[in-house]
């Protein structure tokens, strides 16, 4: 499923995805996972369930994605920080855990990587990333590369 801006869903089998929109779809969740964190901080507890919810619909796009056009070895990497990913959302969600939202990010910000370094055509888009993407990432004290 790929995750739209109204909050629905649409099947992938009608959609050509291409690696800049893995990396759209990319950028997305972490702009969701930096919205959890924030949520966690001001104990806004609708924010953070509807922001983590969020980015693990994107999560689940993302691993559509990856089974049709990337190699093995990359959707196995993908498979194992999903699974984390997975795991870090629902302590953030149940415990408030602030750390467990860091390490969220810290981990599709490292996926975000490999996955430019896999397609250097995308190098430019890396710097048109948002400026809001971006200042929400030095909040949190991680940058972009």
């Amino acid at each position: 499923m790929h995750w739209q801006a109204d909050n629905t869903a649409t099947s992938f089998d009608t959609i050509n995805t291409s690696p800049g929109e893995v990396l759209m779809l990319i950028n997305q969740a972490i702009n969701a996972l930096g919205e959890a964190k924030d949520a966690v901080t001001t104990l806004e507890i609708e924010k953070r369930f509807n922001s983590t919810m969020k980015a693990s619909a994107l999560l689940d796009s993302i691993e559509e994605e990856m089974k049709a056009d990337i190699s093995e070895n990359v959707r196995s990497s993908f498979m194992q920080t999903h699974l984390s990913l997975i795991a870090n959302i629902t302590r953030t969600n149940v415990k408030n855990d602030l750390e467990s939202a860091k390490e969220s990010i810290a981990l599709m910000m490292s996926f975000r990587q490999i996955w430019v370094t896999l397609h250097p055509s995308l190098e430019e888009e890396c710097f048109a990333w948002p400026l809001s993407s971006t200042q929400n990432h030095r909040r949190s004290g991680l940058h972009l590369a």
